[in-house]
């Protein structure tokens, strides 16, 4: 009888928590309508998949899709001598300080390719076909040849084998990108392309490292703080808006996959973190080569740099690719943050995934100039990608001026750190909702898409509009159907990340050629 009162309260217990779980959900359900700023936050809505959008006439009138500048030519490119490898080849636990680089800037006449011009004046006002890509949709380039714009990322990319170090870009980004969708081939083509091998980044700790199919990723004793989370320290983040902190004996270990070519071997590993009391460290490489470092304490990044060594059977001594790297930390000190680790080439190029669930994107300008500043010395970055707007646009909201001034920010920061490199803002994708009509483009998102378009001309950066490339309204619709993204019609799924990437990565070689690489 006792078991039996068991098993039933068990039950009951289980009734009382999906009813509350309904509950608080309904609740959230019938929240008024919240903002940050000028930026309306979304709705909860529980019952979107099969409610159509519900329009009140006490709404705001959505205004018109504002007018978008057109670039114009480049009469002369600010150019700069490319960084080479001064992240370093070997142990420094005494990081450089955040000094600004030295301009030693000379104009450069560009060759006016009139051509190319008119196909970007036609891609502002050609009309998307519904459902299906834009064949040709071209990258707006609004530096008008001030550092900033794409001719830097490409110089880059044609130096490619006498740099010295790998063409490295950094892709931000929200939930679009999450489990490294999109990028893991944006990656794969520009490496097919200009060589290198490994995934690049990972952080230490990651939630989606079961979903993530570019890296194997195990991690034990180590605590993530991210800056969508609470409690969170904006003065110890680190590039990827996050950090974390270990126990003593945390272990991380990172190997190779073949989701993709080029990811299941690498040349380096390099370990970012910052120590006050210092740490110890100890490598396994390939799980043959271990090494021991103690790193003393500093209050700069700091950076363990590994190879594979030598294959002890090879006569020849050359030196052997990387396929699995694991760390374990110990004899922790006061104020040691983790970040990250890189597993990349020497040589070819390399795409950083720095994916934020829930993120807008503005909070980038939160990280810490010196912090940022330290990176750019370590990490030198030839174009940086910032890719939001799924947490921005809104059915109930068509004026984004206040959230690009807060975005356009977010570039300067960038910018004033990564003096000289290249900085591209992808628009948001479709984003589709049920209406009494059927499935429709969100009303909001082509507005929003304008804004990132003046924004990117403000800042003098340059623009992609995703949104035109992939088909415009109701493309997202499209990719459902074709297996290509989820059927909450707002993310895409792997097969669709190839797709899209391609798209970014024919924009990126088409302004490559234009220049006459």
């Amino acid at each position: 009888m006792h078991a039996i009162l068991t098993k039933m309260n068990q039950v009951a217990r289980t009734f009382i928590f999906v009813g509350l779980i309904v509950i608080i959900l309904l609740a959230l359900h019938f929240l008024p309508k919240l903002s940050i700023g000028e930026t309306e936050l979304r709705r909860v809505n529980v019952l979107s998949d099969v409610l159509p959008e519900v329009l009140e006439d006490d709404l705001d009138a959505v205004p018109e899709i504002p007018d978008v500048p057109q670039p114009q030519l480049a009469q002369q490119a600010i150019t700069q001598p490319l960084p080479v490898g001064r992240e370093g080849d070997t142990l420094s636990n005494d990081m450089l300080s955040a000094t600004p680089l030295q301009d030693n800037t000379q104009a450069q006449s560009l060759p006016e390719d009139t051509s190319v011009l008119a196909q970007q004046r036609d891609s502002i006002s050609s009309t998307p076909s519904q459902g299906g890509a834009v064949e040709g949709t071209s990258i707006l380039d609004y530096s008008q040849g001030r550092a900033g714009g794409m001719y830097h990322f490409y110089q880059a990319l044609a130096s490619v084998r006498s740099l010295g170090r790998p063409v490295r870009v950094a892709y931000y980004g929200d939930s679009f990108i999450e489990g490294d969708i999109f990028t893991a081939d944006l990656r794969e083509l520009l490496q097919d392309q200009f060589g290198g091998n490994g995934v690049g980044w990972v952080d230490c700790a990651s939630q989606v490292n079961g979903f993530r199919t570019t890296v194997t990723h195990n991690y034990s004793g180590i605590h993530e703080y991210e800056v969508v989370k609470r409690p969170f320290s904006a003065s110890n983040q680190g590039i990827a808006q996050r950090y974390f902190t270990a126990n003593d004996g945390a272990r991380m270990t990172y190997k190779g996959t073949r989701a993709k070519k080029h990811l299941s071997q690498w040349d380096r590993a390099i370990f970012y973190l910052r120590t006050g009391g210092g740490l110890t460290l100890r490598t396994t490489l390939n799980g043959d080569t271990t090494v021991v470092d103690t790193v003393v304490g500093s209050q700069n990044l700091q950076t363990i740099v590994r190879t594979a060594g030598f294959d002890p059977k090879d006569s020849l001594q050359r030196a052997r690719s990387m396929t699995s790297v694991s760390y374990q930390v110990t004899g922790i000190g006061s104020g040691t943050l983790l970040y990250g680790v890189a597993l990349e080439p020497v040589a070819g190029v390399v795409v950083d995934n720095f994916s934020m669930r829930g993120s807008a994107g503005y909070t980038l300008s939160q990280i810490p100039a010196a912090t940022l500043g330290q990176f750019a010395v370590q990490r030198p970055y030839d174009l940086i990608v910032v890719h939001y707007g799924l947490n921005v646009a809104n059915s109930r909201q068509g004026n984004y001026s206040g959230y690009t001034k807060q975005m356009g920010q977010a570039i300067d920061h960038l910018h004033q750190a990564y003096p000289q490199a290249s900085i591209l803002v992808v628009s948001m994708p479709d984003r589709d909702q049920r209406t009494d009509a059927g499935l429709r483009t969100m009303r909001g998102v082509e507005q929003l898409v304008a804004y990132q378009q003046i924004m990117a001309s403000d800042h003098a950066v340059s623009f992609f509009n995703l949104f035109q490339a992939m088909g415009g309204r109701e493309s997202m619709k499209s990719l459902v159907d074709r297996g290509l993204a989820n059927k909450d019609y707002t993310h895409i799924n792997f097969r669709g990340g190839k797709y899209l990437a391609k798209l970014l990565f024919d924009a990126l070689m088409a302004g490559y050629h234009s220049y006459g690489f």
